[in-house]
Parts: C-alpha cells; structure tokens; sequence
C-alpha cells in the first residue's frame, strides 16, 4: 500500500498577552465610536432643539432609534414611551396612519400623512408626519429619517376659513350673489357655490381657472373684461365694475354684474390677489329690457308707440338726406273703428285693432308701421322713390286691413300720404302735410287713399 503522506503544520498558541492587546483594542475602538456616536446625537439633539419641527430616525425594521426632544414638548410623553409612539396617534387615525406608513416603507418611498396626535394631557394637536428611506454608504436600505411638524395653527385657520366660506355661502344663497377668489399667480380661481348657481352648475362641475375665462364670457363681452381686468392689474383703475353675458350650463347666456379689486400685490406692485363678487343681472335685465319696451311700444298691438314713431321718422330723415330720394308717411285712419266699439264692445274694438296692426305690419314688412292712438297708424316707407307713382297704389294695401271678410267688427281705413322731402322739411311739417291729405280723403267719402296736394 502506498499513498502520500501530508506535512501537518502546527501554528503555537497565542499567549494570553497577545489576547488581552487585542481585546484592548476592540474596546477601544467601540469606545471611540459609542463616543462619536453620542457626539453626533448631542449635535442633532442641539440643532433639532433649534428648528420648529421633531427629528427623527427610524432602523430597517421600523423601530425608532433616534427623535430629537420637542417630540416629547409636543406629545406630553417621556423616553420610556417612545417605544409605543403610535398610542399617540388619535384612535380615529390610527388605522389609516398604520396602514400609509407601512405601505410606503415597505415599497421604500416617501411619505407624508397628517393626523391627530393625543397629548398626555387628553388634548389633541394636529401634526404633519414626513419620512424618506435612508441608504447606508453601500447603498444598503437602512431605514427612515424624517420630521413631525405641528400644523394645528394651520388647520385651525383653514377649518375658520371653510367656516367663515359656509357661513357666507349661507348668507348669500338665494340672493343670486356669488363671490370668486382669484389667485393670479398660480391662475387658479375659485368660486362659491351660489357663483357657480349662477350658471347653472353645481360644486366640482368646474374647474376655476384664468385661462378658461374665454368660454364662458360671451364674445363680444370679452374684450371690455379683459380691458377692465388689466386696468385692475395694472392699478390704473382701483376695482372692476362692469355687466357681461356668461354661458350657462344648458348654453343659454346669463348676465352677470362683476365687481372685483386687487387685495394682495408684492413688493413690486404686481397683483397676486383678486376678489370679487358677481351678481345674476338676468332678471334685472329682462326687466329693464321690458320697461324700455313697454316705453317704446303699444300694448295692445305690440307696434311702436308715438313716442318711438318720432325716434323713427327723424332718423329715416336722415337716412334720405344721406342717401337721396324720397320717403313717404302714411297716416292710416279706422273708418268706424266707433261703430265697432259702441255696437259690439271694447273686445271686439281691440281685435279690429290688432287685426289691423298684424295686416299693416304684413303689408310694409320694408317700412315702420307705428300706432299713434285710438285707431290711428302711421306707416313709414323709407324708400319711397323706387315705388314712384305707385307710392298711392302701395298705400291702398292699407284700406282693407280692418276688413276679415265678414266679421261683425270690422272697418275699412282712410288713408294720407306725404313724402319728403317733396312736401316738407322737417319732421313736424311732414306730419301736418299727412294730416291734411287724411283729412282729404275722409272728406272723399273715407275708404280712400289721398296725396297731399300744397295749396295753392
């Protein structure tokens, strides 16, 4: 049997010297680094003490291994706590705050939840809780480092402020009033709800913001906002007052009265903050536009009253002075518009007249027909020129628009006619010269058409 056989090298023991310089040495060096350690604890704890929020440190398996001391100012807890700090979290915000935490830590991202945290005392404070993952100098996950900042002056301040937004927005519901908010910088704007009600829309239907002004405001409204709004901006003027037309949500146009002014600017004068009101001026509007109707117009008919005849004569005036050539006014009168009203009633009377006004209206759909009272109407033909010698026929169209074939109460018409500038030159003497040719052709036996024939 052969075989190789192995050399067996025998190291000597270490003496008990060399085990005790050794060990000298490690404590030494652990002495050293629980010194650096508690140097740099002492320097965090100092500048921590100086900053208006709570540090802390966190190891990989989420035990917390360093917070700095107004932790305990801020909870009313002690260090023999620290272990069990989540018993700080109110127990209405536990679960969610455990559940935020360990979602983000285990995916190593960053986190930033707010809650309620029970003082000793029982009272509660708001807090901010931040935290970002930690990595050693191999790039080795090794936990978490963050802040704690108490935001109970801030929340206190915004719950005051949803107050004082609800309690406005109770007092301003139902008088069609809304109030907006406009931050200029960031061009966000926001808008009370009976603001939004304006236009129909209800709470997160819109998204408040500057640059979609130009959708809403009608088109031939938006370059006198934008002018008013600059101004605004600029200082040149000290508030926005203006009227202009919104579209609602069913596409309809509402009017609206805004009123705003600048409430913040920086230290260059830029504006930074607008707030203003807008009012709903639809009805208002619809009402003024009915009384400025009802000033111009006759009820009974819905033709321009004498007020708005005169308006209307003066300025196909001016038309043919501009133009040249001839207008005609032809006063029309009922025949037995009397008769009507004595042997059948006043509603029989009032449907003759609107019979009438419908027919004349018909008739000179290119002129102005106007009642000037009773049963009286005046007929304005612009372009009477082009008609020449059939001026006297188209007037004949007038004769018959009190007739239906029939009805009781019905009346033809006696018809004059004057033209201008042929038989007058001003407004006054055109309208006498009409007269006079209406005279003539009562005085004809009525149901006729007569010109004006000057006397000689």
């Amino acid at each position: 049997m052969s075989g190789k056989v192995s050399e067996i090298k025998a190291f000597p023991p270490k003496s008990s010297d060399s085990r005790e310089d050794e060990l000298l040495v490690l404590r030494a060096e652990l002495a050293r680094e629980k010194a650096l350690r508690q140097r740099y604890e002492t320097q965090l704890r100092q500048l921590s003490a100086s900053l208006p929020m709570v540090i802390w440190m966190a190891d990989e398996r989420r035990n917390v291994t360093f917070i700095s001391d107004n932790w305990y100012d801020l909870t009313g807890t002690n260090q023999h706590d620290l272990g069990n700090w989540i018993t700080t979290v109110h127990l209405d915000d536990r679960r969610r705050v455990v559940e935020e935490l360990v979602t983000a830590t285990d995916r190593r991202e960053r986190y930033a939840v707010e809650y309620r945290t029970q003082r000793a005392d029982g009272s509660i404070a708001w807090v901010l809780n931040m935290g970002a993952p930690r990595f050693n100098e191999n790039g080795a996950y090794d936990g978490y480092v963050g802040a704690v900042i108490d935001v109970s002056e801030r929340r206190a301040a915004t719950e005051t402020l949803q107050g004082l937004e609800t309690r406005l927005s109770l007092a301003l519901d139902g008088t069609r009033v809304g109030v907006w908010d406009w931050d200029i910088t960031s061009g966000d704007v926001w808008l009370s709800d009976s603001a939004l009600g304006i236009q129909g829309y209800a709470k997160g239907e819109v998204k408040g913001h500057a640059s979609g002004i130009a959708h809403y405001v009608h088109p031939d409204d938006l370059a006198e906002l934008h002018r008013a709004m600059t101004a605004c901006l600029k200082g040149d003027q000290p508030m926005v007052n203006l009227e202009h037309r919104l579209r609602g949500k069913d596409g309809g146009w509402v009017w609206v009265a805004e009123r705003g002014r600048v409430v913040e600017r920086d230290a260059n004068g830029r504006a930074l903050r607008m707030i203003g009101t807008r009012t709903d001026m639809t009805e208002q509007r619809e009402r003024d536009d009915r009384l400025r109707w009802l000033a111009a117009h006759d009820v009974l008919t819905e033709l321009p009253n004498r007020g708005r005849f005169q308006e209307l004569l003066l300025a196909t005036m001016r038309e043919t002075d501009a133009r040249g050539g001839r207008m005609a006014l032809m006063l029309v009168d009922l025949d037995h518009f009397k008769g009507v009203n004595d042997s059948f009633g006043h509603d029989v009377g009032d449907a003759l007249l609107r019979r009438t006004a419908r027919r004349l209206r018909d008739a000179f759909s290119n002129g102005c027909v106007a009642r000037l009272g009773g049963d009286e109407f005046a007929i304005i033909v612009p372009d009477a020129g082009r008609h020449g010698d059939d001026v006297m026929t188209l007037a004949e169209k007038a004769i018959y628009a009190g007739t239906s074939g029939g009805d009781p109460g019905e009346s033809t018409a006696s018809v004059g006619v004057a033209l201008y500038p042929d038989h007058a030159a001003t407004a006054t003497e055109l309208s006498k010269a009409a007269d006079v040719a209406l005279y003539a052709a009562k005085q004809a036996g009525r149901a006729c058409v007569r010109p004006y024939e000057p006397r000689r």
